[in-house]
C-alpha cells in the first residue's frame, strides 16, 4: 500500500512537473515568436527608412529649394530605431550574439554616413547658391554689356556656356565637365583683365568667384553623394537580417528540443496527458495564431493586405492551367508625385478594396499586389470569354469614376493585360504593355499577334497613308481659336495638323504622328502646316501658332526648310508663334538657342507648350528667351474643383508675370473653367468650350 501511494504520488508530481514545464514551453515559444516578429518588422522598417533617406538626399541635390529638416528628421528616425534595436533584450541574449555584433557595426557605419550627409548638406547649400546666382549674373550681363560689341558679345556667350555646362555637370553628376569649366574660367579671367568699366569688372569678378567655389566643392559634393547612395549600409543591414534569421531558427530548434523533453515527462500519466490536452488547447490555438500570423506576414503586402508576389509564385505552382489578369493604375506616378505618397498609398488601398469586392466569388481567384501600382488576379482558366467578362466588369466599375481620397477628388483609370499562356507573367505583362502603348485600348488578352510584326504592319500602313497624303497635299491645318480673356475677342489661332483620306475622312495626329517620327517625316509635316498657315495669315490680321517638335528643331534639313518659308513669307512672319512641343526631350539647348535667334530675326515669337507637365521647366526658362507659356491641360481641366492644381497654376502665372511672359490656358472645356482662369489672371484661353478646331477661321469678336 505504501508503494502504491508512493507511485501514485510520484506519478502525480511527475504529471504536475510535466504540465508546468509544457505550459512554460508554450508561453516561452509564444513570446519568442512575438519578439522575433517584432524585431523582424523593425529591421524591415529600418531598411525602408534608409531607402527613403537616400531618396530625399537625392532630391535635395536636384531641387533648388528643399527643406533639409526632412533629412534630419529621417536621420533621427533611423537613429531611434537603431537605439531601440540595440536595447532590445532579445538581441542581447547570447543566442543572438552575431546579430547584435552585426547590428553594432551597422550602427557605427550609419553614424559615419551621417557625418557624410551633414557635410553633403553644407556643400549642397553652397553649390546651389552658386548654380542659382550664376544664371542671374548671366541675365544681368545683357543689361551691362553691349551685345553688339564683339568682346561683350563674346562674354555673354561665354557666361551662357558656363551656365549650361554647370547645369549639365551638376545634374549628370559628371566631373569630366570640370576641365571645360576651368577653361571657361581662365578665359573669363583674361577678359576681365581687359575690362576698364568697374560694373563689368565686378560682374565678371563675381562670376569667377562662384566658378572657383563650384570647382572647389563639386568633386567633394559628388564623392559624398556617391557614398550616401552606396548600397554598403543596406548590404550590412541585410547581413544583420540574415544573421538574425539563422539565429532565430536555431533558437526555435532549441525551444522545440525542450518541448520534446517536456512531452516525455507529460506522457508519464495518461490521465494527466488528457487533462493537460484539455487545459492547453487554448494555448495551442494562440500558438497557431502566432505562427499563422508570421507565415501571413511573409506572403502579405503590408499596405493593402493583399497577397504579395511570393504568394503568387507559390499559388501558381499548385494550379493546373492558371490564368492571370494584370491591373495597372494609369498615371499613378503623377498622382504620387502631385498629391504626395500618403494619397498614393490610399489610392492603392482603395483599389485593393474595390478589386476584392468586384472580382466574382465564382472565379475562386487570388488577388495580389505584385509591386508598385500593379495588381494581379490569378485563377484557373476556363475560357477566354470568361476572362474578357471579368476584365470588362473591372473596367466598367472604374470607368469615369472620381474617388474621394483624403478629401481630394482623384480620377482613376486602369490598363489591363491578361494571359493564360505558358509563360504566364511574362505574357500578361506583354499584354499590359500593349495596352499602355495604345491611347484607346483599355485591355489586351495575350495572343501570338502581340509580337512586333503586328506593330510594324500597322506602322507600314500608316506610313503609306501619310506619304500619299503629303504627295496629294492632304495634310491640312485645322484652326482652334485662342481668346483674349480681357476683351473676349478671338485674337489668335493654333494650327493643328490633320490628314484627309481619299474618302474625305479627317484623321487626327494620334493615328499618324508615330509613323511620321519613325520615318523622319515630322519636319515635313511641320513645314507643310506652316506653309498653309502662311497662306491663311496673308489674308488675316490675327496671330497664328504652329507646333514644332524637338526633332524638327535639331534636324538641320528641317531647320533650313522652315527658315526658307519664313524668308518667303517675310511680310507676315511677325504674326507666327512657334510652340515648342516635347520640350522635355531637348538636350542640345545651344542648338535650340541658335535656331530661336534665327526665327526671332524674322519677328516670330516663341511659346513653350504643355508647361507644367515636366519637372525642369523653370530651369529651362532660365536658358530660353521665350515669350509665352501655354499651361498644360492636365492642370486646367479640373482647376475649378482641384485646389492643388489651382495653387500650381497660380504659381506659374506669378512666375510668368514677373518674367514678362504671356500665359495661355489650354483645355478650357466649361464655363466654370473659363471663369476660374479669368480670375487667376491668365491672358488667353483655348478649348472646346471656346471653339473646336476647324478648317476655316471663325472671327468671334466678343465672348462673355
Amino acid at each position: 500500500m505504501r508503494w502504491l501511494v508512493l507511485k501514485v504520488t510520484a506519478v502525480f508530481f511527475a504529471a504536475l512537473l510535466g504540465i508546468g514545464l509544457i505550459l512554460y514551453q508554450q508561453n516561452y515559444l509564444k513570446k519568442s515568436f512575438q519578439a522575433t516578429e517584432k524585431i523582424g518588422n523593425s529591421f524591415r522598417m529600418l531598411h525602408t527608412e534608409f531607402v527613403v533617406l537616400q531618396r530625399i538626399v537625392l532630391q535635395a541635390s536636384y531641387f533648388p529649394y528643399f527643406d533639409n529638416d526632412t533629412i534630419l528628421d529621417q536621420i533621427r528616425k533611423i537613429r531611434l530605431r537603431l537605439d531601440a534595436l540595440s536595447k532590445d533584450p532579445l538581441l542581447k541574449r547570447s543566442a543572438f550574439a552575431e546579430s547584435y555584433r552585426s547590428l553594432q557595426r551597422t550602427r557605427r557605419e550609419f553614424e559615419g554616413l551621417t557625418k557624410t550627409i551633414f557635410e553633403f548638406l553644407t556643400l549642397n547649400a553652397s553649390l546651389k547658391n552658386s548654380t542659382v546666382y550664376l544664371p542671374t549674373l548671366a541675365l544681368k550681363a545683357y543689361d551691362i554689356f553691349d551685345i553688339h560689341g564683339r568682346r561683350d558679345h563674346r562674354i555673354i556667350l561665354l557666361l551662357s556656356k558656363i551656365n549650361a555646362t554647370i547645369f549639365l555637370a551638376k545634374n549628370a553628376l559628371d566631373e569630366s565637365f570640370l576641365k571645360e569649366i576651368t577653361g571657361y574660367k581662365k578665359e573669363l579671367e583674361n577678359l576681365k583683365n581687359e575690362m576698364e568699366q568697374r560694373d563689368k569688372i565686378r560682374l565678371l569678378q563675381a562670376s569667377i568667384g562662384h566658378l572657383n567655389l563650384f570647382l572647389e566643392i563639386f568633386p567633394k559634393f559628388h564623392s559624398d553623394l556617391e557614398k550616401i547612395l552606396d548600397t554598403s549600409f543596406q548590404q550590412g543591414l541585410e547581413s544583420v537580417i540574415g544573421h538574425f534569421s539563422v539565429e532565430s531558427k536555431r533558437e526555435l530548434k532549441h525551444v522545440n528540443t525542450l518541448g520534446d523533453l517536456f512531452l516525455l515527462l507529460y506522457l508519464l500519466s495518461i490521465l494527466i496527458v488528457l487533462y493537460f490536452i484539455f487545459r492547453s488547447e487554448k494555448e495551442n490555438i494562440e500558438l497557431k495564431r502566432v505562427r499563422d500570423q508570421l507565415q501571413r506576414s511573409l506572403v502579405t503586402d503590408h499596405l493593402t493586405g493583399l497577397e504579395n508576389r511570393e504568394a503568387y509564385l507559390l499559388q501558381k505552382k499548385r494550379m493546373h492551367h492558371p490564368a492571370l489578369i494584370l491591373v495597372n493604375i494609369d498615371r499613378f506616378k503623377h498622382i504620387n508625385e502631385f498629391y504626395g505618397p500618403k494619397v498614393g498609398d490610399r489610392v492603392l488601398q482603395r483599389c485593393a478594396e474595390i478589386l476584392k469586392e468586384i472580382v466574382p466569388m465564382s472565379l475562386r481567384a487570388h488577388i495580389y499586389r505584385l509591386g508598385g501600382d500593379d495588381f494581379g488576379i490569378l485563377y484557373e482558366f476556363k475560357s477566354r470569354e470568361r476572362t474578357e467578362r471579368v476584365v470588362r466588369e473591372i473596367l466598367e466599375h472604374f470607368h469615369e469614376r472620381t474617388f474621394d481620397i483624403e478629401g481630394i477628388s482623384v480620377d482613376l483609370s486602369l490598363s489591363i493585360g491578361a494571359s493564360f499562356a505558358h509563360r504566364l507573367f511574362e505574357t500578361a505583362d506583354m499584354a499590359l504593355k500593349h495596352t499602355k502603348s495604345s491611347k484607346r485600348r483599355r485591355y489586351t488578352i495575350y495572343d501570338d499577334s502581340l509580337d512586333m510584326s503586328e506593330k510594324i504592319s500597322k506602322n507600314i500602313r500608316a506610313l503609306k497613308q501619310l506619304k500619299r497624303a503629303i504627295s496629294d497635299k492632304d495634310i491640312i491645318p485645322y484652326f482652334q481659336p485662342i481668346i483674349d480673356l480681357e476683351t473676349g475677342a478671338v485674337v489668335k489661332y493654333e494650327a493643328l495638323a490633320r490628314m484627309r483620306t481619299p474618302g474625305g475622312e479627317i484623321v487626327e495626329p494620334a493615328h499618324f504622328l508615330d509613323a511620321a517620327r519613325e520615318a523622319k517625316l515630322s519636319g515635313e509635316l511641320t513645314a507643310t502646316i506652316l506653309q498653309r498657315t502662311f497662306e491663311i495669315a496673308k489674308g488675316s490680321s490675327l496671330i497664328f501658332s504652329v507646333n514644332i517638335s524637338a526633332g524638327d528643331i535639331l534636324n538641320p534639313q528641317d531647320q533650313e526648310h522652315i527658315l526658307d518659308l519664313l524668308k518667303r513669307y517675310r511680310n507676315c512672319a511677325t504674326r507666327i508663334v512657334f510652340e515648342i512641343v516635347e520640350s522635355e526631350e531637348i538636350e542640345d539647348y545651344e542648338a535650340l538657342g541658335r535656331f530661336l535667334d534665327r526665327v526671332r530675326a524674322y519677328g516670330c515669337r516663341v511659346a513653350i507648350d504643355d508647361f507644367g507637365s515636366g519637372y525642369s521647366n523653370f530651369e529651362k526658362l532660365l536658358q530660353l528667351q521665350i515669350d509665352i507659356l501655354k499651361i498644360d491641360g492636365s492642370l486646367i481641366k479640373n482647376i475649378d474643383r482641384d485646389a492643388h492644381a489651382e495653387l500650381v497654376v497660380r504659381t506659374m502665372i506669378d512666375f510668368a508675370r514677373s518674367a514678362g511672359l504671356e500665359t495661355v490656358a489650354e483645355y478650357v472645356h466649361s464655363e466654370a473653367i473659363l471663369q476660374k482662369v479669368k480670375e487667376l489672371g491668365v491672358d488667353y484661353a483655348q478649348g472646346f468650350f471656346l471653339g473646336n478646331p476647324s478648317p476655316e477661321l471663325r472671327h468671334e469678336k466678343e465672348r462673355e
